[in-house]
C-alpha cells in the first residue's frame, strides 16, 4: 500500500521517451510509416511536421526528400496523422533501435518507408522477427488526457 501512495517521481510523458520505434499513419489512406529515434518521440514528429509543411523539404544535393511522410503528403495531398502517432517499443540501449526498427518495418510492411532505407540482416534472423513484433506494446504518443 505504501508503494501506491508514495510514488514521488512523476511519469515520463509518452512524447518525451528517447529510444523508440514510432509509426504514423496517413489520414487519408491506410498507409504508415516505421521509423526510430535515439531523442524524444515528440522532436521526431516536429521535424517529419515541419518537413511536411515546407516546400523546399528535399535534399539539394540529390532532390530526395528528407523524410518519407512529407513525400507522400506532398506528391498525394494527404494530411498525416502526427496525433495518432504509436509508439510500438522501446529500447534500453540506441544500438537495439536497428533490428527494432527492421523487426517493425518486415512485419508490418509500412507502404510509406523506402526499401533501401531497411537494415539488412542475415536470414536466421527473420525468423525471430515476428517474435521481436509480438513483443511490441503500442501505445499513443499523445494520449487523451480526461478531467477526473
Amino acid at each position: 500500500l505504501r508503494n501506491l501512495l508514495t510514488r514521488t517521481k512523476t511519469p515520463t510523458l509518452p512524447a518525451n521517451i528517447p529510444n523508440a520505434i514510432y509509426q504514423i499513419p496517413c489520414q487519408d489512406c491506410n498507409q504508415t510509416y516505421c521509423g526510430q529515434t535515439k531523442r524524444p518521440v515528440y522532436k521526431r514528429i516536429t521535424e517529419h511536421k515541419r518537413f511536411t509543411r515546407r516546400a523546399g523539404n528535399y535534399d539539394r544535393e540529390d532532390l530526395e526528400f528528407k523524410s518519407s511522410v512529407a513525400h507522400h503528403s506532398i506528391i498525394t495531398g494527404h494530411n498525416i496523422a502526427f496525433d495518432k502517432t504509436l509508439i510500438l517499443t522501446t529500447a534500453q540501449h540506441p544500438s537495439q533501435l536497428d533490428m527494432l526498427e527492421h523487426a517493425a518495418i518486415k512485419t508490418r510492411h509500412p507502404a510509406l518507408n523506402r526499401n533501401y532505407s531497411v537494415l539488412s540482416v542475415h536470414r536466421p534472423w527473420n525468423t525471430i522477427l515476428p517474435k521481436i513484433e509480438a513483443s511490441f506494446k503500442p501505445r499513443p504518443v499523445y494520449p487523451d488526457i480526461r478531467p477526473c
